[in-house]
Formats: C-alpha cells, sequence, structure tokens
C-alpha cells in the first residue's frame, strides 16, 4: 500500500520536468539509486583534492580545517579566482556522461550554506557566509538542468555544511575545527531550514531534482532532538509549497543501524521520505585481514540492512578504502571486497551513493575513495 500511494503522489507531482526523466522511477521507489558522489565539488575537501589550485601554498594545518579556513587565509582576491577555477575543472559535462556510461543513474551533491548567496538569518550580522567564495550556486544550476538532464541523471543533494556546522569536520566547512555550534544558536536552525526551502525551491521544476539529505553526519554533541525538530519542520514547510521531492534524513553518525529511529517521520503522516546511513569499512576495522573485512561487510548487512523496518533506506556514502591490516594487493580479492559490498547493498531499498567519483592522484595507483578508477580499471562491476 505505501508503495503504490508513493507512486500515485510521485507521478501527481509531475510538472515542467521531463516525465521519461529517471528521477521519477527513483523518486517513486520503481528503481534503486546507483549513484556517485560528486565530493570535493562545491564543498572542498584538501584530503581528496590536494592538486587542486585552491591549496597552492596554504598550509595544511589550515587547509585541513576546510573552506571557511581557507578563504580567510586566502582573502578574496585570491581565493575566488582559485575557487571558480577547481569548480571548472573538477567536475565537468564529460564526467557526467561518463557517469552515465558506465550505469549510474544518480549523483549525490554536497553543498554548503553559503551556495545561496546571502544568509538571511544573519541578525547578529557576523556575515561569515561571506568569507567563503561566491559563484557555486551557477555551476550547480548548470548539473541540474543542463549536464544531468541531457544524460538522464538524477541528482540529490546533501547539506553537508550547515551554519554553525553540525559536526566540526572539514566537510562542514566550520570556523572553527572540531567545534559544533548549529543546535546552540536560533539563527543557525533557521539558517538550515531557509536553506533547504531554497534548494527545494530553486529546483523544483528542474528534470533532474531528485531531493535533497536535510543534514550530512551530525554527530554529538549537537543535540539530536534539535537535529529531529529541524527535519520535521523543514519537511512540513516544504511539502507546504507543493514540492514532493524525496527528503532524506540521517541518524547521528554513531547511531546508524537499527532501531534507532525506525519510526521516525514514517508513512502515512510522511511520504518520500529516505533514511540514509554512511557504511564504510576502513574505520574502526583496524585489525582483520582481508577475509575478515568481507565477512564483516556481510554481518553488516545481516545486522543493520536485514533488520531495517523503517523508511526506506540509502546508503549515501560508501567506499572500497579498507584499513592498513587488509590491503587488498591481490587483484581479485579486491574485486570480491567491492563486489560482496554491492550484493549486500542490494537489501537497501534505494541504493547507494559511492564516496567520490575522483580523488586527487587516482591516475596514478589504486585508490578506493575514487569510483571512476574503480570502473575504469575493472575493480568494480556494477
Amino acid at each position: 500500500m505505501q508503495f503504490f500511494k508513493t507512486v500515485c503522489v510521485g507521478l501527481a507531482a509531475i510538472s515542467g520536468a521531463a516525465a521519461d526523466h529517471i528521477k521519477f522511477q527513483i523518486r517513486n521507489g520503481e528503481l534503486p539509486a546507483h549513484a556517485v558522489n560528486l565530493g570535493g565539488w562545491l564543498v572542498a575537501e584538501h584530503w581528496m583534492t590536494g592538486s587542486s589550485p585552491i591549496w597552492e601554498g596554504v598550509p595544511d594545518d589550515i587547509a585541513n580545517q576546510g573552506e571557511y579556513a581557507t578563504m580567510k587565509h586566502l582573502g578574496h582576491d585570491v581565493g575566488d579566482a582559485r575557487f571558480e577555477q577547481h569548480r571548472q575543472q573538477w567536475i565537468t559535462e564529460d564526467d557526467i556522461r561518463e557517469i552515465a556510461e558506465r550505469g549510474l543513474n544518480t549523483v549525490r551533491v554536497p553543498v554548503g550554506y553559503w551556495i545561496m548567496g546571502e544568509d538571511p538569518t544573519d541578525w547578529p550580522h557576523i556575515e561569515q557566509y561571506k568569507v567563503y567564495a561566491p559563484g557555486a550556486l551557477a555551476y550547480l544550476d548548470t548539473l541540474m538542468n543542463e549536464w544531468a538532464d541531457k544524460y538522464n541523471v538524477a541528482v540529490i543533494l546533501s547539506l553537508h555544511a550547515h551554519k554553525g556546522s553540525q559536526n566540526g569536520r572539514d566537510h562542514s566547512a566550520p570556523t572553527e575545527i572540531g567545534v559544533k555550534n548549529w543546535a546552540k544558536y536560533w539563527e543557525n536552525i533557521e539558517s538550515s531550514v531557509v536553506w533547504a526551502k531554497f534548494m527545494a525551491a530553486r529546483y523544483k521544476d528542474s528534470p533532474a531534482f531528485l531531493g535533497l539529505n536535510l543534514m550530512n553526519e551530525p554527530e554529538y554533541d549537537t543535540d539530536p532532538n534539535v537535529v529531529h525538530g529541524y527535519f520535521e519542520r523543514t519537511y512540513k514547510e516544504i511539502r507546504d509549497t507543493g514540492n514532493d521531492c524525496v527528503i532524506a534524513v540521517s541518524p547521528m553518525l554513531t547511531e546508524q543501524g537499527p532501531p534507532t529511529m525506525m519510526d521516525f517521520m514514517r508513512w502515512p503522516a510522511y511520504y518520500n521520505v529516505w533514511h540514509e546511513w554512511h557504511p564504510y569499512f576502513v574505520w574502526g576495522y583496524d585489525d582483520m585481514n582481508e577475509e575478515q573485512l568481507i565477512e564483516a561487510v556481510k554481518e553488516y548487512g545481516r545486522a543493520h540492512i536485514e533488520p531495517w523496518s523503517g523508511n526506506w533506506l540509502f546508503l549515501g556514502e560508501w567506499s572500497m578504502a579498507s584499513p592498513g591490516s587488509a590491503s587488498f594487493n591481490d587483484d581479485d580479492q579486491f574485486r570480491r571486497f567491492g563486489q560482496t559490498m554491492l550484493d549486500v547493498f542490494r537489501g537497501a531499498h534505494q541504493g547507494w551513493s559511492f564516496w567520490s567519483w575522483r580523488v586527487s592522484g587516482d591516475e596514478d595507483g589504486r585508490n578506493g575513495w575514487s569510483m571512476r578508477q574503480m570502473l575504469r580499471n575493472g575493480w568494480l562491476t556494477l
């Protein structure tokens, strides 16, 4: 019954966008997302984009804090041009064409709150958003309205970097690394609501727009009750505009698994809500060899995916990176590692998204973070 009703809602929402775009099959639950993240593009991460012109002459201890610290160091006179060059080169139309040709049907795109070019909730007039390099929105527009439409690839946005930071990590571009201020100040929460509504409204009728994840990887001591309240409020305000896009919600990073949030925002009070996890097998598996790690993947399926009975599950990030104890020097074993993950992840109704499409230096050696290298070299077969 849930599937039938969701399909009807999704079909009724078709207006302005091409009705045959693959995003409708994915949104309606008829087809899982086989996706890849466009990581490092519109939210730059030094560890994976080290060859980018952004980082030239920037000390590592600054670069590793993310975009805010890097732009504070560079200033707009230097930094704006560097970020412009990076955005032009890191992801191009050729990448989207190859993504489609290799059998992927979706891209997940991390974005930061500053992409709006303004902050209507900046009542203290601190104007932190002005520190970031402007101009990212034009690239997202091109992806959403041109490339992804042309190559029949759906786009799901990940609200990665919230004002105040929900996790203190470099990929949330905090004003101070390690500090999680998002839930502590009302204007930060309001900023996130405004931002999510802005993105959903801007792309509501774009052919390729699948939906958005409302918050990437919140971590303690961010208050989960505040996070959940933000999810519920933002869902309602987006739906009140007649927008039926997918809305993905995430648990706290250390609480990814049943029964956490299994009864949260369920049908029929809510619809087109996905639940997102990020299963990585590189951290917390330090003493495992190759066979043990492959078995750990299978156990993840048994312990996490199979018992899940909440909203449709989407595995928004995963990779073929592994701990040093499981180096996978044998290509056949490495392929088996990837194939085991694909087999296990089929249990997630709404599919998965590999992190990431590319990393710096992936042409020079095997790198489990680069999907394009995994596919080009036959280490992963979809």
